[in-house]
């Protein structure tokens, strides 16, 4: 499958941080099978991806990921996306849909920002929630 652009959950990232992650070997694959596909994610997974490697393996690992999104941002590599008053009621309206799924606030702003977004092709991620946003999900994961 070729890919243009794919947005990279927070569940990729901590894959490709954290060597001692379970997803991690899959996670380094699926990146370099992606390598001519231009990263998207959103402020929210930037947040949640520090706080995680803060509150898990330390400060250091959090600012890592920072200054690493920030190369990656500066090379084009990476486009962030921020959200805007408007799309507060467009995340309600997700979690609402999708009631029965324990979806995080941040995911349902994810699947809000992937349907607004159309050039993008497939999502990388290990987090079966985002399948719900019916796009291919990279390394393939089944829904």
């Amino acid at each position: 499958m070729t890919v243009a652009q794919v947005f990279v959950d927070t569940s990729a990232w901590l894959a490709l941080f954290n060597r001692n992650d379970t997803y991690h070997g899959d996670a380094v694959a699926a990146h370099r099978d992606l390598a001519e596909a231009r990263r998207v994610t959103s402020w929210g997974i930037v947040a949640e991806t520090y706080t995680w490697l803060r509150y898990h393996i330390g400060y250091q690992a959090g600012d890592r990921w920072l200054r690493e999104a920030a190369a990656l941002e500066e090379r084009g590599v990476l486009h962030v996306i921020y959200p805007n008053p408007g799309s507060e009621a467009s995340v309600r309206r997700a979690l609402a849909r999708f009631a029965d799924q324990d979806l995080s606030y941040v995911d349902a702003f994810t699947l809000v920002t992937v349907e607004f977004h159309s050039r993008i092709d497939a999502i990388f991620a290990f987090d079966h929630h985002l399948a719900l946003a019916g796009l291919p999900m990279v390394p393939g994961l089944a829904p």
